[in-house]
């Protein structure tokens, strides 16, 4: 493929561990799921309830399988979209709470099957919208990819407390007040930890802005999102026509400094491939928060709104996680690929240390 053919990169391995695996990324959505399928339906149906709930909680997600995870064009136009759609979901639920009607027998009613859908996919869909990598809340009536960008698309912090409780919840008969207690507290959590995260969102948000000022950096087309795997250590971007500013905040880090790193944007390039069929949909995509460089007749598409893997790296495709290149096959027909690290490549100890220091503000 030329210039196109795709090569292995190293990007943070965290990052490929977990964003590349359906089952592991909607780990979330299953356990909150079981929880609301439990707290409802426990005590009529037991622990079928728990599985019926993760499987309605999970289901907008099975867009993967039309999407696919080897065709970046299909997987951006796919993923996150109809079945993601509050409206569309409202006429989802409809067959799916009836298939369960008749599955146990008319013993729950339907109306509470179809509570119990609506619900679980709607929380699913509105959960997503708190990560930053859009969601179209709203199909057919607008296509606009909403994110609030208030936590991480894997968060421990959020996961693992749920994950434990559940795991214990479970070991409880179905009817004991023991075990709808600790589901009780398992959504109570999910709930405050989510509120947290928009408290820590409103003291970055300041504390970006402030910096930035003091520092003579454009303060526009802002945006902020935790790294992986917290809701401690966030990163902001900021760009103006010219460059964009890549740099990240620790609310346990001593002293209010950021330093940012400056990177073209090259928005030159985009008159020498304005022929490229899919420019739009990756512009609609990433919005503002992109840079360009060319390869010979390859352009290098770089959406860093997903945040990046070291700053401090010598090369861009070292220093960002997303990289997209748009190019002509030998066909004169345009493609657009993407990069895809290496298995191989996945450490964790060297990636949790780092992560963890720069929590603690130590590498910022």
């Amino acid at each position: 493929m030329g210039n196109g053919e795709s090569n292995l990169l190293k990007p943070f391995p965290l990052i490929t561990l977990f964003t590349n695996n359906f089952i592991v990324d909607s780990l979330t959505h299953i356990l909150l799921g079981a929880a609301i399928g439990d707290k409802m339906l426990g005590q009529k149906i037991g622990r079928k309830a728990a599985l019926i709930g993760a499987l309605a909680k999970t289901f907008p997600d099975f867009d993967v399988f039309f999407a696919g995870q080897s065709d970046p064009q299909k997987y951006l136009c796919v993923h996150r979209g109809y079945t993601h759609s509050m409206p569309v979901q409202v006429l989802m639920a409809l067959p799916l709470a009836y298939i369960c009607y008749l599955i146990f027998k008319k013993q729950i009613n339907y109306k509470t099957w179809y509570l119990l859908w609506l619900l679980c996919m709607w929380g699913h869909s509105l959960l997503d919208t708190c990560t930053n990598y859009g969601t179209r809340l709203l199909l057919p009536f607008n296509s606009l990819p909403y994110s609030v960008n208030s936590i991480a698309i894997v968060d421990l912090f959020y996961t693992l407390p749920l994950l434990i409780a559940l795991i214990l919840a479970m070991l409880f008969k179905n009817n004991s007040t023991k075990r709808s207690n600790t589901i009780t507290i398992c959504l109570v959590y999910a709930m405050l930890y989510l509120g947290v995260t928009f408290i820590n969102k409103t003291i970055v948000n300041y504390k970006f802005e402030k910096i930035c000022k003091s520092q003579h950096i454009p303060y526009k087309n802002t945006i902020t999102n935790p790294t992986i795997l917290n809701n401690i250590l966030w990163y902001g971007i900021t760009s103006n026509d010219t460059a964009i500013y890549v740099g990240e905040y620790s609310l346990l880090q001593p002293k209010d400094t950021i330093r940012f790193y400056m990177y073209k944007r090259n928005l030159q390039l985009l008159d020498s491939f304005k022929t490229a069929t899919d420019l739009p949909l990756m512009q609609w995509f990433s919005g503002p928060h992109y840079f360009l460089k060319q390869r010979g007749d390859t352009l290098d598409y770089y959406n860093i709104k997903f945040g990046r893997t070291n700053l401090q790296a010598s090369t861009d495709a070292e220093t960002f996680i997303f990289y997209y290149k748009l190019y002509q096959d030998s066909t004169k027909k345009w493609q657009l690929g993407w990069q895809e690290p290496s298995e191989k490549d996945i450490q964790f100890k060297p990636a949790l240390i780092d992560l963890w220091q720069r929590m603690l503000g130590k590498k910022i």
